[in-house]
């Protein structure tokens, strides 16, 4: 398997804004996501627009690639006077090629209730409301790019192992692809994306 050091894992991630461009555009939409961002759309709802940034994203640091300055977007007259988003999708400039798409959701920050020891991957807690299988996880403890594989009421079993454990009544974050502060959009509505990061590269 190719391994590469974190120089070049963070020049990877660093190429896909010079690729993409400057000031891209940022949709949301409702329905299911479509298989890839090539696919075109099925009917999907427009919810919000917004351009971002001319320097959109941060420069890469340990794998990981922030977003950069505030993402605000409008709710769409197609949005009515409430409608949930469930994707988002970033194209160029041009509006026309999309460049990248994920799933969208609010963050959910839960604390636990019992220690997890070191090389462990399930989290407990008092409570697992708001919690599915496929969401991102971060918080103390949790490797970059962690995702939820399973869910019950009390415990969370996490893609990656925790080389460092994770400490009771630590708080846990779940999230999409991109969080932001309200799924549920409506027309002329202010919508601002609270987080959105992308993690790669090879150790």
């Amino acid at each position: 398997m190719l391994q590469t050091s974190v120089a070049v894992g963070n020049a990877q991630l660093d190429a896909i804004e010079t690729a993409v461009g400057t000031a891209p555009i940022l949709r949301i939409y409702s329905g299911s996501l479509p298989a890839d961002a090539a696919a075109a759309l099925s009917s999907n709802p427009l919810l919000a627009e917004g351009t971002l940034p001319s320097d959109w994203m941060a420069a890469a640091s340990s794998r990981s690639k922030a977003k950069a300055g505030t993402w605000t977007l409008t709710g769409q007259t197609t949005a009515g006077t409430g409608t949930g988003g469930t994707f988002w999708r970033l194209l160029k400039a041009d509006g026309t090629t999309c460049v990248a798409q994920g799933t969208l959701r609010t963050a959910v920050a839960i604390s636990t209730s019992a220690s997890t020891a070191v090389n462990g991957n399930v989290l407990t807690f008092t409570s697992t409301t708001g919690a599915v299988a496929g969401m991102t996880v971060s918080g103390t403890g949790i490797p970059t790019g962690t995702t939820v594989i399973a869910v019950t009421s009390t415990t969370v079993t996490i893609s990656l192992t925790s080389t460092a454990g994770v400490s009771n009544s630590t708080s846990i974050t779940f999230g999409g692809d991109m969080n932001i502060d309200n799924v549920s959009i409506a027309n002329a509505q202010v919508v601002t994306v609270s987080a959105f990061a992308i993690t790669g590269g090879n150790a």
